[in-house]
């Protein structure tokens, strides 16, 4: 059946690339596919119906997404495309447009005392761990205790990035010793087999409800770190982009320190 296939394209997908990723490119494709009921797909797959599927698409990244999901479906089931074929989506994908969206201004001294008086201990230190790290809110909830090392000083996270990178980020006690202290006390009596903080989903909804966006917090850290070091390339690296102008886009964010 159709459903088991794209079920096995995900744990395919898995292997190559974090949770969240696989989990938009698989639900770009169930959209693709939506409409194809033949049991074998593989052989049966009406290319012309993605394509106008495709086409239907108006912005860029969205398209760009659903793409890349019909080219890794591709090479999981060896699927060759005619030229004419990819000379098409390669039209299609030059007819889209960015989407833009007008982000509204956010106070981080606000937001950080929404944060500190959250009751919710659990919820509270994990977003304060992004603003003390630059994590990215699925970098953060995939932390099981044994991606975490506890030293007299210091608290490290390993974790799988974005391109199934593998990052390290460190928490000095000297820096943030109250932090230090919590997060310690949490990763210790989070069991083995649990992940320390919440999913990325119900972070993101309870950031929400108190008026901001995690990835607030990730532009916040961007611009504190600016105001402690002056170096936009020391920025950058503890940012993990690979060019400066990621981290302007972030300094120059309506994120107001």
């Amino acid at each position: 059946m159709i459903y088991d296939l794209l079920l096995e394209y995900r744990d395919y997908l898995m292997k190559s690339y974090s949770s969240a990723t696989a989990e938009t490119y698989y639900k770009r494709l169930c959209r693709l596919f939506e409409g194809q009921h033949a049991a074998d797909t593989v052989k049966r797959l009406d290319v012309d119906l993605v394509l106008e599927k495709l086409a239907n698409i108006r912005h860029k990244n969205y398209f760009s997404q659903a793409k890349n999901a019909f080219r890794h479906f591709c090479e999981f089931k060896d699927i060759k495309l005619s030229a004419g074929a990819l000379e098409n989506i390669q039209a299609l994908g030059e007819k889209t447009k960015k989407k833009y969206r007008k982000l509204k201004a956010v106070d981080y001294n606000q937001v950080d005392s929404k944060i500190k008086h959250i009751r919710n201990n659990k919820l509270k230190l994990g977003f304060q761990a992004i603003v003390a790290t630059g994590l990215r809110v699925s970098e953060l909830a995939q932390l099981a205790p044994d991606d975490c090392t506890i030293t007299a000083d210091a608290i490290t996270f390993k974790f799988t990035g974005k391109g199934r990178q593998d990052g390290v980020v460190v928490i000095q006690e000297s820096e943030c010793p109250k932090l230090y202290n919590r997060l310690k006390d949490l990763i210790e009596s989070t069991p083995v087999d649990k992940k320390v903080f919440y999913s990325a989903g119900y972070l993101q909804s309870k950031a929400k409800e108190l008026g901001f966006a995690c990835h607030d917090l990730r532009r916040a850290f961007a611009k504190l770190e600016y105001q402690k070091c002056r170096s936009k390339t020391a920025v950058m690296r503890k940012m993990r982009h690979s060019s400066v102008k990621n981290t302007n886009i972030y300094l120059k964010s309506k994120v107001n320190i």
